[in-house]
Parts: structure tokens; sequence; C-alpha cells
């Protein structure tokens, strides 16, 4: 076959290559919450504890993710994403064999996390050198969509390995998952190009200097952090939050969980079609994000049956996944003369920032307010992170060159 969905052949194949990597590194982020009351227990750990050291995995991805970047422009793209899966991989296996204590998992945790702050700057470079400009939404969407996938295939692969493993041997199973892939990645490697935006010699302190004092890209900056404070309460705090509010185990409510990650994927490769051809970011991203932040408060209202609740959040992340290539696109516009894998690096942060705050920030909601507060905060995020989009005129119209 020459060409799928538009793409030439070595376009797919480098899509697919980076796209897989980019599913585990979702994978790993949401089969934690499913392992989590199991590690609590055996640690003897609060809530608050537990998102601490989800936050600790956060910084640690945030602090690295720029100079990551900047690697990624000096040496390329492809050694890095081996190594970074390669380490999150090792770190969250050694946290099932090795952890006797909680400030080991902490540990761990901030080694996994340096692991993962390779996969933005390194995806977005590598896609944006392989991949031809009039299908770069597509591409980015189809990225978006491996990353969903990873979402919703997360507490089904980790439920399958509860139901014949401890909680270590499913953590042990889950680095196992991704040391199979680097070694894939290792053998397939040279099937992605690195393009020619590699080696560049520009100081890093001016890279940097450019980055914080450029408007447009701190505006990426907050709308990402406000995005993920919003997405953290759902993904890593709703299952916590429902046992109670519905009287339900973890696993019946893993349905609701799933059901906001499918959603996601329904709009996901639609959104990556319309990203190339829109000239109104703003809007696609407003009414997004408007929509997923009402359902998410009427989730957190109690006043819907549970089945009602399944489809309600099933439509928030429906709305945010349409928005995720728009999003993507609107930050490469903004983009002059700097390294793109630089730029994703930096904007991306934001969204570190906002899992460091949000392990914070809703484990002391959960710890001392009822349940619904969990769905409240994520909804004002969201909100906030939709008002941004109004302060921002690059994302109003497409440049053109």
């Amino acid at each position: 076959m020459e060409a799928v969905a538009g793409f030439p052949k070595r376009e797919v194949q480098a899509i697919s290559l980076i796209s897989f990597a980019h599913m585990l590194s979702h994978l790993y982020w949401l089969a934690l919450p499913l392992i989590a009351p199991l590690m609590m227990v055996g640690f003897g750990i609060s809530a608050l504890q537990w998102g601490l050291a989800l936050g600790v995995f956060a910084v640690t991805t945030g602090v690295f993710q720029t100079p990551m970047g900047l690697v990624v422009e000096r040496i390329g793209g492809r050694r890095v994403l081996i190594g970074g899966l390669l380490l999150i991989s090792v770190a969250l296996f050694a946290i099932g064999y090795l952890a006797t204590s909680y400030w080991m998992l902490v540990t761990l945790m901030a080694i996994a996390g340096i692991g993962n702050s390779v996969f933005h700057p390194a995806d977005y470079s590598l896609l944006d050198a392989s991949v031809e400009e009039s299908r770069i939404g597509r591409a980015f969407s189809v990225h978006s969509f491996s990353g969903q996938i990873g979402f919703v295939v997360a507490a089904p692969v980790a439920a399958l390995f509860l139901s014949f493993l401890d909680w270590r041997g499913a953590m042990m199973a889950l680095g196992l998952l991704g040391i199979v892939t680097t070694i894939l990645l290792i053998i397939f490697g040279s099937r992605i190009t690195e393009g020619t935006k590699v080696k560049k010699k520009t100081p890093i302190g001016d890279s940097l200097r450019e980055l914080l004092t450029s408007r447009p890209v701190m505006l990426f900056f907050a709308f990402y952090m406000f995005s993920s404070l919003g997405n953290f309460g759902v993904t890593q705090f709703a299952v916590l939050a429902f046992q109670p509010m519905y009287g339900l185990d973890a696993v019946a409510v893993v349905a609701a969980l799933t059901a906001y990650q499918v959603g996601a994927l329904i709009l996901i490769l639609p959104g990556g079609m319309l990203a190339d051809k829109t000239e109104r970011y703003d809007i696609i991203m407003l009414a997004g994000f408007g929509v997923a932040a009402a359902a998410t408060y009427l989730v957190g209202t109690g006043v819907m049956p549970f089945w009602m609740v399944i489809g309600t959040l099933c439509l928030a992340g429906a709305m945010r996944g349409g928005v995720n290539a728009t999003r993507d696109v609107a930050v490469r516009q903004v983009i002059k003369h700097l390294p793109i894998g630089t730029v994703f690096a930096f904007v991306s942060t934001g969204f570190t920032v906002g899992q460091a705050i949000g392990g914070v920030v809703y484990g002391y909601i959960f710890d001392n307010f009822p349940p619904a507060y969990v769905f409240y905060a994520s909804a004002l995020f969201t909100m906030l992170g939709a008002l941004t989009v109004l302060l921002h005129t690059g994302a109003r119209k497409a440049r053109t060159t």
C-alpha cells in the first residue's frame, strides 16, 4: 500500500512508530489511578501523599521537558525518545520490584518523570520533520489519538494485570511493556526521519529568553496548564470520588472514566481534519472547552443516575479531544525561527505544571471536602483555560507563508 488515509507510506511508518511510544506514555499515566488504592494501602499513605507522589512525577517531567527539547534540536529526536521511554519503563518496573517505603516510591516517580519529559519535544520535532505541511494537522491528530488510545486501554490493562497479579506484579508488567517497546524502536527507528532541523548551535540561554518573552508562547503555556488542571481531576480522582458519591466499587466506576477517554477518541481525528482547514482556532477551542466544563460541572451535581453520568463524561471527553489538533496547529503558528521541538517542550511544560499543582489541589479537596468538589474544580480550571484564548490573537487566524 503506497498511501494510507492520505499519508504516503513512509509517513505512515514514522507516525505509527512515534504514536505507539506516545500511546504507552499515556497508558502508564492512567493505569496508575486503578493501581493507586492498592499502592496506598501497601505503603500506608493518604490521598494527599499519593497526590504528592504524582506531583513529583509531574515536576520532574516539567523541569526536564524544555531542556530535552533543546537536546532534541542538537542530537535529534530518535535517541532522546528511545532513552526516555527506557527510563520511565525501568523506573515503573522498579517501583513494583524494589520500592519498600514511601520515599523510595517518590524517588522512583521522580526518575519516571524525567523519562516522561521526552515525549512532547521528541514526538513533535520528529512529526514536523517527517510529515508534509498540508497533512500536519491530521498527523498531530493521529498522535493525540494514539495517546487517547493509551488512556482508554489503561484501565482494562491494569485491571487485567490486577486480576492475576498483586500491585507489585502489575507495576512490573507495565514496565516490561515499555522495555519491549524500546527494543522495537531501536530496531525500526530508522523509519523515522530526523529532518534537517537538528544540531542547533543557538545558545541555550538565548533560546530560553525568547520563549519567556514571547506573549503567544506564554499564553499557550497558561492554556496548557489550566487544561491539564481541569483534566487531572477527572483522570486521577474520578475513581476515588465516584465511590463515595454512588456507593460503587473501583471496578464499577472505571466505566465512567473509560467513557471519558472513549469520548475523546470520537472527535480527535475529525478534529485533525478541521484543524487543517480552519482559520478560527479560537472558536473551536472556546466551544470545545466551554461544553466540556459545563458537562464536568453537571457530573459533580449528583442529580443524574450513574448511567447518565457515564454519557455526560463521554461528552466532556469528546469536546476536549476535538480541540487537541487545533490546539497543536495553533501552537505551530506562533513558531517563527524557534525550533518546533523546543517550543512544544516549553508550552507542554504547562501540562506538567498543572499536574504538579493538581496532585496537591485535588488531594487536598478530596481529603477535606465532599467528593463532588473534585468535579467542580475540574470544570473551573477547564473554563479558565478556555478564557486564555480570548487574549490570544495568534489563535484567531492561521498565518500563511
